[in-house]
């Protein structure tokens, strides 16, 4: 009985057997129609079935929630470690550039919107925050500035941000999969012929298949080097962790291991440069690291929606949903427009995952871009993590300048200290999208319409899925 006592095991097999439910809903007509993924379905299934609101399935909570933390690590480690491709480094970098500026420009966007419910119906600020947080960084980052927030008045503030969270899940989902539809009927989706093909010296040779007696197996091969990129991820975030512990910096220490799944993208592309440069053939493939994100996003994104708590709700019914339609409106039509002027390369492939990845996190945008690419041939996906490394520090100001101070404003200073805030982030905001048209890709052109026409293509009438 002792080994099966830490639950993990139990429930890795439960999110399997969700994920084979939601496969097998996939394949009904209505659903199959919808494109909607096996793994969203199996995490919709898990949210209902699960503790949070029926029971029926003995769901472990904090074990989900360790497979979120760890897994999402996984699939960013597991993309920084293949080969960069498609559309020649400057596009690249364009597009990682892009995303990059895209992140802590919604940030700015949405705390801005939930700034002005606060304002109007006289809300604790942490509302129109968690907004940003539950949206861009999950239910994790929500749970925790939520509780950090409750000394200063918000009342149940951890549930109010893992609300938060799953709504913002629920517009990544039930707009992300008709915005795919929308795009596909508009002919705006990108043929992925002109990318390579995920090769590598290992891949060429057999994909993985058997290489010198005594080598390891090629599937192994891309663990083990997985699990060194993480191993130097833990000790950096340990050591910098601990430090702050330490001087008293808890806020910060609690921040640095939620930026873990950077550093675990930087520590990915170090080991792939050491191989690179090593004298014996790399044994990286990039077709195994692409299965092995694949899977590593299936299951993230699985348990993070089985992972949703559904509590409070009914108490602050009207502010929550106040923010997060403000929020997700205006999230919807700012990367509508943006989209197509600042990624010259697969720009709707980017708006995919660019929408999903600012409502719903960034597995979730990895899921809706694996509908359009599932293969992940495209360099959306190299650009996402290259991206969301370079967004750190535009990202730090926000986190660790704008919100510190629009809280520590409450209640006295309010509603003065909440209008400097809100001017704040339409300042920075501004900037960013400054910088964004000097420094990047961005062109504002035809600025009354979504998606310029000539930018379309011929419709194309396929199914989603």
């Amino acid at each position: 009985m002792e080994f099966w006592e830490s639950g993990l095991i139990v429930n890795a097999l439960l999110l399997a057997a969700l994920m084979a439910a939601g496969a097998a809903l996939r394949m009904t007509p209505p659903l199959r129609k919808l494109g909607i993924p096996g793994a969203i379905l199996g995490g919709c299934l898990g949210l209902l079935l699960g503790p949070s609101v029926l029971g029926l399935v003995p769901l472990q909570i904090p074990t989900l929630e360790n497979i979120v933390y760890h897994g999402l690590a996984i699939v960013f480690i597991a993309v920084a470690l293949q080969s960069p491709r498609g559309g020649g480094g400057g596009e690249r970098s364009g597009g990682a550039f892009s995303i990059a500026l895209a992140i802590p420009f919604f940030l700015t966007v949405q705390a801005a919107a939930g700034m002005l419910v606060v304002l109007a119906l006289s809300l604790h600020p942490g509302f129109g925050l968690l907004l940003a947080l539950g949206f861009e960084q999950g239910p994790g980052q929500a749970l925790s500035m939520g509780a950090a927030w409750e000394p200063t008045g918000l009342t149940d503030g951890s549930q109010i941000g893992l609300i938060i969270a799953a709504i913002g899940f629920g517009w990544s989902i039930f707009v992300g999969i008709p915005l795919v539809l929308w795009g596909r009927r508009r002919g705006l989706t990108t043929d992925l012929s002109q990318f390579a093909e995920l090769t590598s010296p290992s891949s060429e040779a057999g994909a993985g298949g058997p290489g010198e007696p005594g080598s390891l197996e090629g599937l192994t091969s891309q663990i083990v080097a997985i699990a060194i990129a993480y191993l130097l991820t833990y000790g950096l975030v340990s050591v910098v962790g601990d430090a702050l512990l330490g001087a008293g910096k808890e806020g910060l220490a609690h921040t640095v291991y939620g930026f873990h799944f950077i550093v675990g993208a930087l520590g990915g592309m170090l080991v792939r440069t050491v191989l690179s440069r090593a004298p014996v053939e790399s044994p990286l493939d990039d077709r195994l690291l692409s299965r092995i994100s694949g899977l590593a996003v299936d299951v993230v994104t699985c348990a993070a929606i089985s992972a949703v708590q559904i509590e409070v709700l009914g108490a602050n019914l009207v502010p929550i949903l106040g923010v997060t339609f403000a929020g997700g409106l205006v999230t919807l039509v700012g990367v509508l427009w943006l989209s197509p002027r600042a990624f010259k390369t697969a720009p709707f492939e980017h708006c995919v995952l660019l929408f999903g990845t600012v409502t719903g996190t960034l597995p979730m945008g990895l899921a809706l871009l694996r509908i359009l690419d599932p293969e992940m041939r495209s360099p959306v996906s190299i650009n996402a993590v290259l991206g969301s490394a370079m967004s750190i520090p535009f990202a730090a100001v926000f986190l660790m300048g704008m919100m510190p101070f629009t809280i520590d404003g409450w209640p006295d200073g309010y509603p003065t200290t909440g209008l400097i805030a809100l001017g704040l982030f339409v300042g920075y905001g501004a900037v960013l999208l400054a910088v964004w048209r000097l420094l990047g890709a961005l062109r504002f052109t035809s600025p009354l319409s979504i998606w310029p026409v000539e930018k379309s293509k011929a419709p194309d009438t396929r199914s989603v899925g």
